[in-house]
C-alpha cells in the first residue's frame, strides 16, 4: 500500500502474526559447535542444527537448554573402520545428558548420538512426569484421610 505525503513517498507494508512464529525461535542453545582434526563447514553445520530441531520440541519449557557438540576424526591415520565421532553434551534446566557415537559416516555418527540425547531426554521427562504423578496421589489422599 503506497501513501503519498507531499513531495514524499511512503511505503507502508502490513504483516499479519499467525501466532506461530515457533520456526524462528531457539528453544536450545549451541553453544559451540567443534571439530577436532577436521573442518566443520557450514554444511555439517547446518546439518547439526537440523537435528537439533528434535530435541528442542523436547526442551521448549525447559529453560535454560544448552548444548555442546563435539565433530570429528579421533586421529588422523585411521583410514578404514569407525573414523568418525560426534558428541553431545547437553544442559537442560540444570539436568546433564551426554552422548557420543562412532560411525564409518559423519552424519550417521550424528543421527545416532542426536537419537541417544532425544532417548534420554525422553526417559527423564517421563520419570520427572512420573514423579509429579506419585507426589500428586500421595497429596491427595493426605487431605482425603488426613494422614
Amino acid at each position: 500500500m503506497k501513501e503519498t505525503t507531499g513531495q514524499n513517498q511512503l511505503n507502508v507494508s502490513w504483516f499479519w502474526y499467525t501466532g506461530d512464529m515457533s520456526h524462528n525461535l531457539l528453544y536450545m542453545k549451541i553453544e559451540r559447535i567443534q571439530g577436532k582434526n577436521m573442518e566443520v563447514t557450514s554444511a555439517i553445520e547446518q546439518y547439526v542444527r537440523k537435528r537439533v530441531v528434535a530435541l528442542e520440541k523436547l526442551t521448549k519449557r525447559l529453560q535454560p537448554s544448552l548444548l555442546s557438540v563435539e565433530l570429528g576424526r579421533p586421529s588422523e591415520h585411521h583410514r578404514k573402520g569407525e573414523v568418525f565421532y560426534a558428541e553431545f553434551q547437553a544442559d537442560i534446566n540444570g539436568e546433564k545428558f551426554f552422548a557420543n557415537a562412532h560411525a564409518d559416516d559423519l552424519y550417521a555418527a550424528i543421527d545416532e548420538v542426536q537419537s541417544d540425547v532425544k532417548r534420554q531426554i525422553t526417559d527423564w521427562r517421563k520419570k520427572q512426569r512420573a514423579l509429579g504423578k506419585k507426589e500428586g496421589r500421595s497429596f491427595k489422599s493426605f487431605l482425603r484421610f488426613g494422614r
